[in-house]
């Protein structure tokens, strides 16, 4: 049988539900009335049925079942019903073999009595069939057994309403080619069987049954019951509505779930990727996403990748449906990379996900420079060296020391990688003595900043008297300590030019077209604090002193903005009327001392001129230039101490 399996499952943990403890008892069905027969005696023996229906005089035999002989027996019987229980199935040979080995078992015969499955106990003779009645009739019956005992029972034959745990819907999946569905229900008092009806949306015609691939299964917590249906003879394009319902083992229905609406197939109905991200790891970039709602509709999930975030995007990876990760070891350290997810489905393919971008950023081990070279070249200490890593390197840095046992310490700045170059090159500007020896060292540097071991150190003898240029001051930048002190800051020239005295910083505004000759300050240290007081552009530049008299020239100039805030505006101006050609504005004082207050008037369509200034400990004063008969616009503006302004207060208005 199809189902029988699930069903003695379902049956065993809901028994209660089927249970019956007359010798007799009788059931309404959709295909006429059950007569349970719960004697095994009788069932071994056989008996008669008789059946006598409201019109009639007499008791009329309706079956005659036989005795129980052998497991064919069984078989036909169960075979014969199929137009009644097309759930059902025939009997495979494992469980028909299971079940008359019970059946033969003195001690295990007894549970036939409680297995309460209508197509096991028409096999065995522990029920039947009347499928001649007809609903509302009143039916009486007889059962005789061939020892002469009988039993007897009466019904009106009509269907029963069941009641089943709620069913709802969980998946509608419209599909690629056909709708997939699927209902869950508690385990308790769930239907033992279900019917699923459909009508196209709107077309006003009434739900009919649906003949398609159907299922049930427990979940994986076996707390609950999932009805599944693949609609197989849906078309495509059509909009349906479905809902199920549930039946218990005769065919009674029962208790239905929600209505559900869909649309078959097409390329929309492949839900695109949800939630993709990316992560850098050690050995490559981690792409991960949600895991995907209709898996089972899908066959694989393609993983693209470009350099570009535009254009170019090939496929990088084919991925199972139940996958929510993929490592991307084809990268190169420091490199940003784009990727995208489409579904593949079983004709179609999805939208591609939002682009995300990744950036390899885990250690990355790599060679130090090899063949490495130091000569004079000119006035200048050069270097020479080679690298062939073009995948992982970016550039280098070069490390000197005056001292064989001293500290090799970072003195140029970075030295991009050049793929088209075979041997590279570094004239060390800032080895400003000679008659000294001096020792090189390289380490390549790769793309997230990681640094290889440091190559063989080279020594070099930079010749008395050699004087070369002094390095100027880089790197400037700026920090505002409060509103009117700044930090200006630079490289520490002492890590790379020996014999730092001092530094010279130089200032100018925006609209002097050079820096002064004067110094406009002079440091030890690489910061100089400046308090600008007044708004406007600034300029400033560093040089390096040594030894009192030789100077680099001037670094490269940042600029600095001073932005003066302006104070409030006054607050809650008002106008008094002292006589026909005085009138008194005053406003309330500001929380901070002020150096003076504007006060500007303007009349009928004139633009407001400044009509007084006076000091800020005054919040208020006599208007005493009015001419009858004109209208009059005031408002008030704050000075603070630095000169500035603020903005206009709330405009008041006077007129006869």
């Amino acid at each position: 049988m199809k189902h029988t399996a699930w069903i003695l499952w379902l049956l065993l943990v809901c028994s209660s539900s089927y249970a019956q403890q007359a010798k007799v008892a009788m059931t309404g069905t959709p295909k006429g009335i059950y007569i349970d027969v719960n004697d095994l005696e009788m069932a071994k023996q056989g008996y008669l049925v008789l059946r006598k229906g409201a019109g009639d005089k007499e008791f009329l035999p309706i079956q005659h079942i036989s005795a129980l002989q052998s497991l064919e027996t069984v078989r036909q019987r169960i075979k014969d019903l199929l137009f009644i229980f097309p759930e059902s199935g025939n009997l495979s040979d494992s469980l028909s073999q299971g079940l008359w080995q019970a059946w033969e078992d003195p001690l295990k015969q007894q549970q036939y009595l409680t297995l309460q499955i209508p197509q096991i106990r028409i096999g065995f003779g522990l029920g039947l069939m009347d499928t001649t009645a007809v609903l509302g009739q009143n039916y009486s019956y007889k059962i005789i057994a061939t020892d002469g005992s009988e039993y007897n029972a009466t019904m009106t034959y009509s269907l029963p309403k069941v009641d089943f745990a709620a069913i709802k819907s969980i998946e509608v999946d419209p599909g690629e080619a056909y709708p997939i569905l699927r209902f869950q229900s508690a385990i308790t008092q769930a239907a033992p069987l279900f019917e699923i009806y459909r009508r196209v949306r709107g077309s006003g015609s009434d739900f009919r049954p649906v003949y398609s691939t159907r299922g049930l299964s427990g979940n994986s917590q076996n707390d609950s019951v999932i009805y599944y249906l693949q609609d197989t003879t849906a078309l495509q394009s059509v909009r349906y509505e479905y809902y199920l319902i549930g039946k218990d083992l005769f065919g009674n229905q029962g208790t239905s779930s929600d209505t559900v609406t869909l649309q078959v197939g097409g390329f929309r109905n492949i839900n695109r990727g949800f939630n993709v991200r990316t992560a850098a790891i050690d050995g490559g970039i981690k792409i991960y996403w949600e895991p995907l709602e209709q898996r089972y509709a899908l066959q694989n999930i393609l993983l693209y990748r470009s350099d570009n975030y535009d254009t170019n995007y090939r496929l990088l990876a084919t991925v199972p449906v139940t996958d929510t990760l993929y490592v991307d070891q084809s990268v190169r350290a420091g490199k940003n990379y784009y990727y995208q997810l489409l579904m593949q489905g079983e004709s179609a393919i999805s939208f591609p996900t939002a682009r995300v971008s990744g950036i390899a950023t885990g250690i990355v081990n790599i060679l130090p420079p090899t063949q490495v070279h130091a000569y004079m070249k000119g006035n200048l200490p050069t270097l020479e060296w080679q690298h062939v890593d073009s995948l992982n390197v970016a550039g280098f840095y070069i490390y000197r020391s005056f001292d064989a046992n001293g500290e090799l310490r970072q003195v140029s700045n970075f030295i991009p990688y050049q793929t088209k170059e075979q041997f590279y090159h570094y004239q060390d500007s800032s080895a400003t003595i000679g008659d000294v020896i001096s020792y090189y060292a390289i380490a390549a540097v790769s793309h997230t900043q990681s640094l290889s071991p440091l190559s063989e150190v080279v020594k070099l003898s930079i010749p008395k008297g050699q004087q070369v240029e002094i390095a100027s001051p880089k790197q400037l930048r700026y920090l505002w300590m409060d509103k009117e002190k700044v930090s200006i800051t630079w490289y520490d020239m002492d890590k790379i030019v020996n014999g730092v005295n001092y530094y010279n910083v130089y200032r100018k505004s925006k609209d002097e077209p050079a820096f002064p000759t004067s110094v406009f300050a002079k440091v030890e240290t690489n910061e100089f604090v400046d308090t600008l007081r007044r708004a406007g552009v600034y300029d400033y530049a560093v040089q390096v002193v040594i030894d009192s008299t030789k100077t680099s020239a001037l670094s490269s100039p940042i600029q600095v903005e001073r932005i003066l805030e302006k104070p409030l505006a006054p607050l809650k101006v008002r106008l008094y009327a002292v006589d026909d050609t005085r009138l008194l504005i005053q406003w309330d004082h500001s929380a901070t001392a002020m150096k003076a207050y504007n006060i500007y008037r303007s009349s009928g369509k004139a633009d407001p001129q400044l009509l007084k200034t006076i000091l800020g400990d005054q919040f208020e004063y006599v208007d005493t230039e009015l001419i009858k008969g004109n209208s009059y616009y005031y408002f008030v503006t704050s000075i603070d101490t630095n000169s500035t302004e603020s903005d206009r207060s709330q405009e008041v208005f006077y007129s006869e």
